[in-house]
């Protein structure tokens, strides 16, 4: 008998053994997974390998290096395990039983969600960094092209209907693309709801899960009201709340359905949360929701449209995996590299109960990271310390997702801070050798433009709280971005056209910046403070995944900003153009 079996379960939370329809929608990847032999696979990212545990004691069997930062693995009809290597640009076939690669492939740049079908004969891939989805054979890892040109693609799934459902990690769109390739996209933004943020405008964004369940197809993901006019009253800051509605908001959305299910509540009480993860399905009607901020699991019934339950798992809770039949599930808690497992079988009532995780425990890997940058990385995703943010609402790693960005402009306008608009940054181009910081030069340092985002946007004061180590966190742990070049003489021409055009005179040396502050954007301001006299070289590094450009937004890509008349570019041919745009997005 597996230990974790519920022997007593007089009111059992979920009724049934099934996850609902998802068993007929086939497998969605997460970062961890229940294998058909009973074991717990998950995945290391720090480490670059995959683990496989005993279910009941959580114990390593085996470890296996893949490489290239993993995120998501799904097991295939073979037995064997693929895993997306982010970073790597791979997918790669593991061997469970022999705790051996078997096989790899490079697909595209930035691959991280994984799906199959209900039979397992088809097999889908979503590549962040190029935008595309491709189809891959599970016998031979070949791939072809679903769709391209999508913004940052995350979370996938294959519907009962063989169509391939496709969540953009940033800009909030949903993709159904059917057998003939068609795409029949729609936007996670409601036109009215209840949940909807304060202020008058917002954004559906960071979508994280897509689970094709209760005949219903769910994304996980959160609204944001991040930008609006000058009719809009001051906000306090984005981590304190008033009346019920937050500017970023956790959200369940059934794609086509009813209103979003807006589950969270910053009273205090059980039902804070911050950063949806991961999702999956149980019963006939509930979702467990993993969030990353918060270090919890959401049980959203969504019948009631409601959080019923929450558990209290490790650090930073990334994946979630199911045994529905034993009434279970393992939640992978990436930033302390330790997996809980929790007894979905408690009873529950309007109160939202808050448990804590049945068994936790940490796996003993060695970390290729400092001390330091353990540490600041744990305060830059933590939203649970009140000194930090009050209500729970808020980290840094809202905007800043894995130190990276948002893909959004906010509209900054705080007892403190003058209304102006502003494009959050990704930190990959925030090195200690790159400073000052901030568009305007205004930090001397990363600690000092952390502690004003943390008493002035996030609600903070900021006792007790140490912000010296978020410099490590962004130098040992964040990194650009990277996209192979397609046009390798393309390329060529435009490295020449940046040196020949003076471009090299301000981005300069390996960072691209000269860490100086230059006047070169005509205002284009709201108010007087939407603008300013000089701007900080901004390093390239991964410039590519950044749209829109410049500090509010207004170019909408890369060609865009060649045709702001920025240095000499505004004389360039139409082709001279293409080659230096192809220069930018190899960087």
């Amino acid at each position: 008998m597996r230990l974790f079996i519920p022997l007593l379960a007089a009111l059992p939370l979920f009724q049934g053994c099934d996850a609902g329809s998802t068993g007929a929608a086939g497998k969605g990847s997460s970062s961890i997974a229940v294998l058909a032999s009973g074991e717990v696979a998950v995945v290391n990212p720090d480490q670059g390998s995959v683990s496989f545990l005993d279910p009941e004691t959580l114990a390593v069997r085996a470890t296996v290096d893949v490489g290239g930062e993993p995120h998501s693995l799904l097991e295939l009809r073979s037995g064997e395990v693929l895993v997306a290597t982010y970073r790597g640009g791979e997918i790669v076939a593991i061997d469970p039983k022999a705790a051996a690669v078997v096989a790899r492939s490079s697909p595209c740049a930035g691959p991280w969600g994984l799906a199959a079908s209900g039979d397992g004969a088809t097999v889908v891939l979503a590549c962040e960094w190029d935008g595309s989805v491709v189809r891959v054979d599970p016998a031979t890892l070949t791939t072809t092209t679903i769709a391209s040109g999508l913004r940052r693609p995350r979370a996938v799934a294959v519907a009962p209907s063989g169509d391939v459902w496709v969540a953009d990690w940033v800009g909030g769109m949903v993709h159904d693309f059917d057998a003939a390739g068609v795409d029949h996209a729609s936007s996670l933004v409601p036109d009215d709801a209840p949940s909807r943020p304060a202020l008058t405008k917002m954004s559906a964004n960071l979508a994280a899960a897509i689970v094709p369940a209760f005949g219903s197809v769910f994304v996980a993901h959160v609204l944001e009201n991040n930008t609006g006019d000058m009719s809009e009253p001051v906000a306090d800051d984005y981590g304190t709340i008033d009346g019920t509605n937050p500017k970023i908001n956790p959200i369940v959305t059934a794609v086509g359905g009813a209103q979003p299910i807006s589950y969270a509540v910053y009273d205090g009480g059980s039902r804070v949360y911050s950063g949806p993860s991961a999702m999956a399905a149980f019963g006939d009607h509930e979702l467990l929701v993993a969030h990353v901020s918060s270090g919890n699991v959401a049980v959203i019934d969504t019948s009631s449209q409601r959080a019923v339950a929450t558990y209290k798992v490790g650090f930073g809770p990334s994946g979630i995996a199911v045994d529905a039949a034993h009434h279970v599930a393992f939640v992978d808690d990436a930033l302390d590299g330790s997996v809980s497992r929790i007894d979905l079988s408690k009873s529950t009532d309007a109160s939202a109960p808050k448990y804590d995780a049945d068994v936790t425990l940490v796996r003993q890997l060695p970390s290729p990271f400092s001390p330091a940058a353990l540490a600041g990385r744990r305060f830059f995703f933590d939203a649970t310390d009140p000194h930090v943010t009050p209500a729970g609402v808020v980290a840094c790693a809202s905007c800043h997702p894995g130190g990276s960005d948002d893909g959004l402009v906010w509209l900054e306008h705080t007892s403190n801070i003058s209304l102006r608009r502003r494009r959050t940054k990704n930190l990959a181009n925030a090195r200690t050798s790159m400073a000052p910081f901030h568009w305007d030069a205004q930090f001397s340092d990363m600690s000092a433009l952390a502690a004003f985002t943390m008493t002035n946007l996030m609600g903070g004061d900021g006792l007790l709280v140490d912000v010296s180590n978020v410099q490590a966190f962004v130098d040992e742990i964040v990194k650009p971005a990277v996209l192979l070049p397609t046009d390798a003489a393309a390329v060529g021409r435009g490295a020449a056209l940046f040196q020949s055009f003076g471009c090299v005179t301000c981005h300069a040396g390996a960072d691209y910046t000269d860490r100086l502050t230059h006047a070169v954007l005509v205002p284009e301001s709201l108010t007087s403070d939407d603008a300013f006299a000089a701007a900080d070289t901004p390093g390239l590094r991964g410039i590519f995944a950044n749209a829109p450009y410049f500090h509010d937004g207004r170019a909408a890509d890369l060609d865009a900003v060649l045709h702001s008349a920025m240095g000499n570019a505004d004389t360039l041919t139409d082709d001279q153009r293409a080659d230096l745009v192809a220069f930018l997005r190899s960087l």
